[in-house]
């Protein structure tokens, strides 16, 4: 539990840079929460990710008594 009601969902934007050759995996940042990043070997992946990456900063920003945008 991230200290968010249950039932209160919140939504962010992500970015989501593909891959390369030299690097496969897809790049996605959460630009509304500074310092949330994270990847995935697919794009599936990636968003899997990104939502756990949002969970875990919301949950040290309230752990830390600092605002969540």
């Amino acid at each position: 539990q991230c200290g968010i009601p249950k039932g209160k969902a919140m939504k962010y934007r992500i970015a989501i840079a593909p891959g390369t050759d030299e690097s496969p995996d897809f790049g996605v940042i959460v630009p509304d929460l500074p310092g949330c990043y994270s990847q995935g070997d697919d794009l599936e992946g990636a968003v899997g990710k990104a939502k756990e990456s949002v969970e875990l900063w919301i949950e040290s920003m309230l752990e830390e008594g600092l605002p969540v945008p």
